[in-house]
């Protein structure tokens, strides 16, 4: 997460979307908040709850920035964390999730039959969620795969051309091929991301309407 309220906006960090290598790029402008550091990849909701009256010590009310956030193809997304999981650290510390003797396919398979057995906790759609009753809202969303767009943003608010390395190269990779009828399963399950993404096809970024729950998310 990247709090900058003096250059109005506060970067939340979707987990498995380029969140380091954004973070870093944005470093020079983040501005503690009293206490203990945030944890990295808050949600919307979690950000309202437990950050924002401590960026309002700073002298800094919630509509003197904007939250924002980037978003990426879910599948995409999913093939990230099986990339992710294929280093040789996670074989031999975590051997539960290590996913090197797992196709993508598999994979997807075993995310769809049981999510828990995946460790993958939580979705992006509810990493982007609101909620109108608490005041909860993101402001606005960016394509990650549009950063023309996105680094225009950031540099138009801090003033410099933002460079932005590429930690991660899994993420850059096209998502590999799956038979049809698993495309359609994760198409379904992964509704709420498209709704998100469907509102980004045009310009590469969106604000959402106050409050803004993607179609079809639960709980």
């Amino acid at each position: 997460m990247i709090i900058a309220p003096s250059h109005g906006f506060v970067l939340l960090s979707v987990p498995k979307v380029a969140s380091t290598s954004l973070d870093e790029a944005l470093a020079g402008y983040h501005e503690p908040v009293p206490g203990k550091a945030p944890a990295k990849h808050q949600n919307v909701l979690n950000f309202h709850r437990h950050t924002v009256p401590r960026i309002r010590r700073l002298g800094f009310e919630r509509d003197a920035y904007e939250v924002v956030a980037l978003f990426r193809d879910p599948v995409s997304w999913l093939e990230s964390w099986w990339r992710y999981r294929q280093r040789p650290d996670v074989r031999d510390h975590k051997a539960e999730r290590f996913t090197g003797d797992l196709t993508f396919a598999e994979f997807a398979r075993l995310f769809l039959d049981d999510k828990d057995a995946t460790g993958i906790k939580g979705r992006p759609a509810k990493f982007v969620a609101g909620d109108v009753d608490r005041g909860a809202r993101i402001d606005r969303i960016f394509a990650v795969d549009r950063p023309e767009v996105w680094t225009a943003w950031f540099a138009e608010r801090v003033g410099a051309p933002v460079e932005v390395p590429r930690r991660n190269r899994a993420s850059a990779r096209q998502p590999v091929d799956l038979p049809d009828a698993l495309k359609d399963e994760l198409r379904a399950w992964f509704a709420p991301e498209y709704d998100v993404l469907d509102q980004l096809a045009d310009d590469g970024w969106w604000a959402p309407p106050f409050g803004y729950r993607p179609a079809g998310l639960e709980g």
